[in-house]
This record gives C-alpha cells, sequence and structure tokens, in this order.
C-alpha cells in the first residue's frame, strides 16, 4: 500500500520526463535549422529524425532512473537534484551518439547534444513545479492517508517506530485500537467514522483469529482498505508474496528476490543457450572426444552423482580426465587435499591423465554438461555442483544456500581465481554473493568473462 503510489507516481513521472526528452529533441532540431547562415551541413526532413525522439524518450528516463532521480530516499537538495538530472541526460546523449554510430545511422550530433541540455532543463522545471504542487496543503492533504492503527499497543509502537521518513509522510495517525478490548468493534467502527480513516494499518503480533477478524469484518462492511503486517522477522522482505492456498491467501517466502520473469527468461536462456553451443561447438566436441578416446584406457564419459538443486541428486557428464581407478584412489589422497572444509582439491593430482591436465585447464572437460543443462539439471551460470558425499560433509547450514538455485557450467568462482582459491568458505563467500546480487546482466557478465578464463586456462589444473 505504501510503496505502490510511490511506484506509480515514480512511472508516471518517468512517462512524462520521456515525452519532454522528446520535445527537447524536436526544439533542438527546430533551433539548430534556424540557423543556416551558420554554415552547418543542412538537415535531414523532420520526418527522419521522428524515431529519435522516440529513442530520447526512452534513454532519457532509463539513465535518469539509473542515477537514482526517481528514488523516494535520495537527497532532495537542489543541487543534488541538478546534479541527477544533468548526468542522467549526459549519459543519455552519450548512450544514443554510441548506438547511432554502431547501427551507422547519421544524424546532426548537434540536435542530440542541443536536445540533452533542453531535457535537462524541462526536467528540472517539471521537478521544481511538481514538488511546489506537492507542497500546498490541498494537494498534500489529498495524498496523505488517514490511517488507524489496530493491534497491541507494543506492536503498533514498534510498527511506527519503524516506518521510513517517507512513509511517514503517506500517512497521518487518526487512532489506535486494541482488537483484544470487549468493546473494540464498536471502538473501530466509531473511529472510522470520526475520522474519515481511508487505511486501517493491522498488525498479527499477538492477535487471535477472533481479534482479526474484528477488524477484518468492519472495514470490510466500511469499504476500506487494510495493510496486514504478519510480524515477520524475515531475511528480506522482498521475497514474500501472496498467494491462494486451499483458497484462501497465504504469504509465498522466496528463496530470492529475482522477479518471476527473470528467472524464466533465465531458464529460457539456458535451453536456448545450450542447443546453440552444442551446434557451434560440435568439432570441438568430437575432436575431444576423439582424443579422450586414444590418449587412454577407459570410458569417454565420466559419471557422477552431484548435489543439484535444493541437494537433489542427479548424475553429472564429464569427459573423463583420469585413471579408471581414480574414485577408488581418492581416499588415499586425503592428506593432500589442499582446499579447506569438505571439498578435494589438488594441484597435481597423479590420478589426471597428461590430456586430462589440458582439458581441465580450459574447462574443456566440462562439455558434456551442456547436456545437463538442456535436460534441466544445470544452468549455464550457477554455483558449481558438487559431489553428493561432499554435501554431506557440510558441517555449516549456511553452505547449504548455495544449493537454492541451479547448479551451472560457471560462475564468479570461476572468473575469481577457479582452483587458486584454497579456502572453501571463500568459494560459498562468492557463490552467496551471486545468489544474493543475481540478475540477468550478472549471468551475461559471467559468460562474457568465461571465455577468456576458458581460453587461456587461468586458475585451472
Amino acid at each position: 500500500m505504501l510503496t505502490r503510489p510511490q511506484q506509480s507516481r515514480a512511472r508516471f513521472w518517468q512517462l512524462a520526463d520521456g515525452l519532454l526528452c522528446a520535445l527537447a529533441v524536436a526544439l533542438a532540431y527546430g533551433l539548430r535549422s534556424s540557423f543556416p547562415f551558420l554554415d552547418l551541413p543542412e538537415l535531414q526532413g523532420f520526418g527522419d529524425y521522428v524515431w529519435l525522439l522516440l529513442l530520447a524518450g526512452i534513454a532519457g528516463p532509463v539513465f535518469l532512473r539509473q542515477q537514482g532521480f526517481y528514488d523516494a530516499a535520495r537527497p532532495g537538495g537542489r543541487g543534488a537534484t541538478i546534479l541527477l538530472i544533468m548526468q542522467g541526460c549526459a549519459y543519455a546523449v552519450l548512450a544514443m551518439v554510441i548506438f547511432l554510430f554502431i547501427v551507422r545511422v547519421q544524424f546532426a550530433r548537434s540536435v542530440i547534444i542541443l536536445g540533452g541540455a533542453f531535457a535537462a532543463l524541462l526536467i528540472y522545471a517539471r521537478h521544481e513545479l511538481t514538488r511546489s504542487l506537492g507542497a500546498s496543503a490541498l494537494v498534500e492533504a489529498e495524498m496523505r492517508r488517514r490511517a488507524l492503527w489496530a493491534g497491541t499497543p507494543e506492536a503498533i509502537a514498534r510498527l511506527q517506530q519503524g516506518l521510513t521518513p517517507a512513509e511517514r509522510e503517506l500517512l497521518v495517525t487518526t487512532a489506535e485500537v486494541d482488537p483484544r478490548a470487549p468493546d473494540a468493534a464498536a471502538r473501530l467502527r466509531t473511529a472510522l467514522h470520526a475520522h474519515s480513516v481511508n487505511v486501517v494499518m493491522l498488525s498479527l503480533h499477538g492477535l487471535e483469529e477472533a481479534a482479526v477478524e474484528t477488524v477484518l469484518a468492519a472495514c470490510d462492511d466500511e469499504g476500506v482498505e487494510v495493510v496486514i503486517h504478519p510480524g515477520l522477522a524475515v531475511a528480506s522482505p522482498f521475497r514474500l508474496s501472496v498467494d491462494q492456498l486451499a483458497g484462501m491467501p497465504v504469504l509465498y517466502y522466496h528463496a530470492q528476490s529475482a522477479p518471476p520473469a527473470h528467472l524464466l527468461a533465465k531458464q529460457v536462456l539456458d535451453y536456448v543457450g545450450a542447443a546453440v553451443l552444442l551446434v557451434l561447438l560440435a568439432p570441438l566436441f568430437l575432436a575431444t572426444a576423439l582424443a579422450v578416446r586414444l590418449s587412454s584406457r577407459g570410458p569417454l564419459i565420466y559419471r557422477q552423482e552431484r548435489a543439484g538443486l535444493n541437494g537433489r541428486p542427479f548424475t553429472l557428464y564429464k569427459f573423463r580426465t583420469m585413471r579408471v581407478d581414480a574414485d577408488a584412489l581418492k581416499a588415499g589422497l586425503a592428506g593432500r587435499n589442499e582446499m579447506s572444509g569438505p571439498v578435494f582439491k589438488m594441484t597435481d593430482d597423479p590420478r589426471v591423465t597428461g590430456l586430462g591436465r589440458i582439458l581441465r585447464r580450459h574447462s574443456l572437460d566440462e562439455l558434456p554438461q551442456l547436456w545437463n543443462v538442456l535436460r534441466g539439471e544445470m544452468s549455464l551460470v550457477g554455483p558449481r555442483p558438487l559431489p553428493v558425499e561432499e554435501v554431506h560433509r557440510f558441517t555449516a547450514t549456511a553452505h547449504r544456500r548455495r544449493l537454492s538455485v541451479k547448479p551451472g557450467l560457471t560462475c564468479l568462482w570461476q572468473i575469481r581465481g577457479r582452483n587458486d582459491i584454497a579456502s572453501f568458505e571463500d568459494w560459498v563467500r562468492l557463490d552467496l554473493e551471486y545468489i544474493d546480487q543475481w540478475s540477468l546482466w550478472l549471468d551475461v557478465k559471467i559468460l562474457l568473462a568465461t571465455v577468456p578464463v576458458a581460453l587461456f586456462g587461468r586458475g585451472g589444473r
């Protein structure tokens, strides 16, 4: 209830500023074409600049948002506002110039630069105008919500103390009611009428079902909105959403805060990317398979049970890089383990074949895992899957959170040191950093950074 009006206003101002950016380019075109005596190259017709107006209308708000111009908690001083607007418009101009250069479309750069300057002036004027109007008593009274707080006195006090400055500006406290009181229903309805309350802030902490139903019934009869605070201490409120189960509303606490649409896009990228890579790398795949077959005795593909999403075992495929009896010899090499924690790593592992060292250094042994990606067991980017036996030796419960996403072919560990990282805690830290900061753009950056790491064999053993 409190964030949605802010988000709606931010989207409205982004749309308005986009129109102002398009208008600024049109004004810049008119000004530039009005001075032919400056002996500047003749401009194309205005019709050719129409799509440039659209580009400016998109780029302007995008870069202003990136600078935090639309954030409710940003610095409110005029100097800070001017700086944000100038930075956003300057980045938008630079991005447009680079984009036009890449697509090889010729437009007068003077129009783009002038348009950026005009856009900064128009957006600042809009900001000052809307701020002055928003400070008026009429608009302030209309935007603020007349709130009644329902709950135990302790819960209400704790909730009010936790309000942010932006939330305090949106609410006017009219009354407080404890639903456990014998006359709670009558007091609640009287307060709703007397103060023209338009939202009830209900804290469930310490309340029984009957008390909650008293508040909801009164608000339902009066047509008053209710904001329900469940009183839960969660790691991130952005992971909470409302769903339905058995026809009743339930709180859904997601393992990560990524939007479902972004996670779906990641899955589509995995399937499409794995299929494309299998086709493009088919010659390398066949050459590697032939080399493994001719270099040493044993199966071509090595299969091992690894821990997948939420620890579910799956069969991981790799080109064989070790002797056939490698698993049997592992116990005798435990004392030479160079990785702290439950994971086994050695620099000069005697079980690895000569060809295997080359394949490992350049990650060629991982190529068959593209099939795991197509099967939905792995992702292109994600924490590297560990053998099931090593997962069973986890000593810290926090280590299992790296299993909350699908394992991947590459990850932050792969591009930030790979086997040069000797501490399992550092490995887990990088995996959790990836999980907590995940975005599609982060996946793209990791994939791009993996290419030189694999080509030059950095940190590979």
